[in-house]
């Protein structure tokens, strides 16, 4: 079943949706690692940037989603990038050092034309791998994602992990919308006072709230006599050889991009 928050949109159903789920799941979780591997090691803007536009183009041209949407999904991870990419562009000294500086005090906070260079390209590589994944989970359903690291062999204390993890990211996303819903309508944000002392209060009551549905979902487990195997109903879907002779070719021409963008550094720097 598919998880709600918010305004009650279903997460799951982009990927119940997706035009790409008839794709074998395995087929597409080892691409997606292949893809993310190959762009952390390239370490090259061209590449990341390749890597950015396809999975845009996959996302939005083949699995038929929403511009906007895929747009808005993106955006939070973005925001984040962009906050974390902060203390690499910019420096501290008590000294004028940069091409850029401001003056706050007898502190200056500088930044240089490399340092903001390096950012882009990091900002750009970041968001290249983060929108590998979001591919992946807008198209695959989270179970699928669960057979396909098990058929993968891997430890079945990680996927059960994975598994409750994703589960109660959406319970405590319930359980916040429920209190910040409950203290709006008692005016908790009617200034900015009352609007701190509602977020501390939620802050302090959600962690309580997550504990009590820890111990009743794990109680409902053990009911269900829970013995550490997540078993899934999964239709059976065979792998396309077109689908690996278009992601081989994707992945060549990854290595193709590298090396040309590296031939040419070569050439720049004589």
């Amino acid at each position: 079943m598919a998880h709600q928050h918010g305004s009650g949109f279903s997460i799951d159903m982009y990927a119940f949706h997706s035009k790409l789920k008839h794709i074998n799941p395995e087929f597409k979780l080892i691409c997606a690692l292949i893809t993310l591997i190959l762009t952390i090691i390239f370490n090259d803007p061209y590449v990341s940037a390749y890597v950015l536009l396809t999975m845009f183009f996959i996302s939005i041209q083949l699995g038929k989603m929403d511009f906007k949407e895929y747009l808005s999904i993106l955006l939070g991870p973005l925001s984040f990038i962009i906050l974390a990419s902060i203390g690499i562009a910019l420096g501290f000294s008590f000294e004028t050092l940069g091409d850029y500086h401001i003056k706050i005090g007898n502190l200056y906070i500088y930044t240089s034309k490399e340092q903001l260079i390096e950012t882009a390209k990091l900002i750009i590589k970041v968001l290249a791998c983060v929108s590998v994944m979001q591919s992946l989970i807008l198209s695959t359903m989270p179970y699928e994602i669960i057979n396909a690291l098990r058929n993968m062999h891997v430890p079945k204390l990680i996927i059960e992990l994975m598994n409750l993890i994703y589960r109660f990211i959406f319970i405590l996303i319930e359980s916040y919308m429920n209190m910040h819903n409950s203290a709006l309508s008692r005016l908790g944000y009617h200034n900015l006072k009352a609007s701190f002392t509602s977020f501390g209060n939620i802050a302090s009551n959600i962690l309580v709230v997550s504990l009590k549905k820890a111990n009743a979902y794990y109680t409902a487990m053990e009911a269900r006599c829970f013995d550490g195997d997540l078993n899934f109903l999964q239709e059976e879907k065979k792998l396309d050889k077109k689908h690996l002779i278009t992601a081989v070719l994707f992945i060549l021409s990854m290595f193709a991009i590298w090396f040309i963008s590296s031939k040419l550094d070569f050439l720049y720097a004589l």
